[in-house]
């Protein structure tokens, strides 16, 4: 992939070796959307290095409980599958992608991808769902650069434009922002599914309610996160409210990290992208799913009849939603479901 580089009203267009994203910039304005809070440390020592040629035979346990190496047995890998990764840019050249990052746009810039590693993390564990999916970078943080309401418009309105067919936002404000509310409206009539963190605003306390959006939005998939613990107990800092759809690991989650190697984070952020690349994964061009899937309602469909596990209160319930999301079958996970 070769791009421009566009600055203000001048544009500058460079030949390099490696690729180089498309940066677009004009106005600024007052942004409803915050940059994403989680919890970050080193990856553990048992974690495979991501360049070691059997490391899609070790994955992290999160990927695996979502059904990352039954979903590639199955032969449902993403193979032609565009997902959009709206978030804080993505390291294309960490060899964890295996050149799979096939678009960069970047609406902000201006902070390294060593500080901004947030949507390397996340680009990396749909990458793991779902190996063959190509990555489309849209990146709405930095330190320069167009509003970030903006860019979180635009970005959607491009992946739509541009064919993605799923859209990945681990972000969220507490305030509802009309520009970005067009934007996800936009996606859904076009249909786009958008699967978004539900938040991490969370106190631990179920009959509390803490908003974020776009998750508020009822055109989205709100997610989640719970941790890799038997009965999969939601984790202390996920958001709890009527519009949280589902669940997702989102506790100590392994993916990659800005110049190579993993390390770990926390958050709903880091759930969202088990839920997305489980959907990359199930969208497979000539897959099972190619001519189910066609939209917001077809998958929700498709994942409430084939791939929900309930868990915590019998039911639906405002912290996981309908249930944890996974491709394993009930007997394949039932450890972790806490029915051993």
């Amino acid at each position: 992939y070769t791009a421009s580089i566009s600055v203000g009203a001048d544009t500058n267009v460079k030949s390099t070796a490696t690729a180089q994203p498309l940066i677009m910039v004009d106005e600024d304005t007052e942004d409803s959307i915050v940059r994403p809070r989680v919890v970050r440390k080193p990856a553990s020592a048992e974690q495979m290095d991501v360049e070691d040629e059997a490391f899609f035979d070790n994955l992290p346990v999160g990927v695996k409980l979502t059904g990352a190496d039954k979903l590639r047995t199955a032969g449902l890998n993403g193979k032609g599958v565009r997902v959009a990764v709206i978030d804080s840019g993505v390291d294309a050249d960490h060899t964890g992608f295996h050149g799979q990052v096939k678009q960069q746009v970047w609406f902000r810039y201006g902070t390294p991808l060593s500080e901004d590693d947030h949507g390397t993390h996340v680009a990396g564990t749909i990458h793991m769902m779902a190996p063959e999916a190509e990555i489309y970078d849209y990146r709405v943080f930095g330190a320069e650069g167009n509003g970030i309401d903006i860019s979180i418009e635009r970005s959607i309105r491009q992946a739509v434009d541009d064919g993605c067919d799923v859209i990945n936002m681990s972000l969220g404000g507490p305030f509802a922002s009309w520009r970005i509310g067009q934007a996800v409206r936009y996606a859904y009539e076009n249909n786009v599914p958008m699967v978004v963190a539900a938040g991490n605003e969370g106190d631990d306390n179920i009959l509390t309610n803490e908003r974020s959006y776009p998750a508020m939005r009822p055109e989205v998939v709100s997610i989640g996160a719970v941790g890799k613990f038997v009965g999969l107990p939601t984790a202390w800092f996920s958001n709890s409210n009527a519009q949280v759809d589902y669940a997702g690991i989102g506790e100590d989650v392994h993916s990659f990290k800005p110049g190579g190697g993993l390390q770990q984070m926390s958050g709903t952020s880091m759930a969202t992208p088990h839920v997305c690349g489980l959907v990359a994964a199930l969208m497979t061009k000539g897959g099972k799913y190619n001519d189910v899937i066609k939209d917001d309602a077809s998958l929700r469909e498709v994942l409430n009849e084939k791939y929900v596990r309930d868990i915590g209160v019998t039911g639906p319930d405002n912290e996981t939603g309908l249930g944890f999301l996974t491709f394993l079958d009930e007997s394949e996970s039932e450890f972790f479901l806490g029915s051993e």
